[in-house]
């Protein structure tokens, strides 16, 4: 019983996904931009729907950020997705495959030390036959908020 509930999980579960964060600067000022590129990395085989979506009722692959465990406002930069037919979708559809390049801005806080920045990406992936349930993946880098440079006072 037990090795054919594992056989169905794995025909259910979709493979692991890949997400790796770069920034361009590890180390910014209070309230400065953060240039961010989130990577995500799609097995070979599978596929993930573009964002924006070529249909409503299609999933598309998002990344959203946190700071210290609370979400913070981001802009992303999605490329354009790939058309592509499939068994499931007989007209054209924008997917991404492969590695994906997702460039992403937010903005530093006002308070100065060392932050933690998640980012989280959602998709679905799917295949030529079927979609797998939506999943989320996580990663994690440092974010070091400098003091704020205090001007120098100049004697009258």
């Amino acid at each position: 019983m037990t090795a054919a509930l594992s056989a169905l999980l794995a025909l259910l579960s979709p493979p692991g996904v890949d997400l790796t964060l770069r920034l361009e600067e590890v180390e910014v000022a209070p309230r400065a931009a953060v240039r961010a590129v989130a990577e995500v990395e799609i097995p070979d085989g599978f596929h993930a729907y573009a964002h924006p979506t070529s249909l409503p009722e299609q999933i598309p692959l998002t990344v959203r950020f946190q700071l210290d465990g609370k979400p913070i406002e981001s802009r992303c930069l999605y490329p354009k997705g790939t058309p592509r037919t499939f068994r499931l979708d007989p007209a054209p559809v924008a997917v991404y495959e492969g590695r994906v390049r997702i460039p992403c801005e937010l903005r530093a806080p006002e308070t100065p030390g060392r932050k933690r920045l998640k980012a989280i990406a959602s998709l679905q992936l799917c295949d030529d036959a079927r979609c797998y349930p939506p999943q989320e993946v996580s990663t994690e880098v440092a974010l070091v908020v400098r003091q704020p440079v205090k001007p120098l006072r100049r004697k009258p």
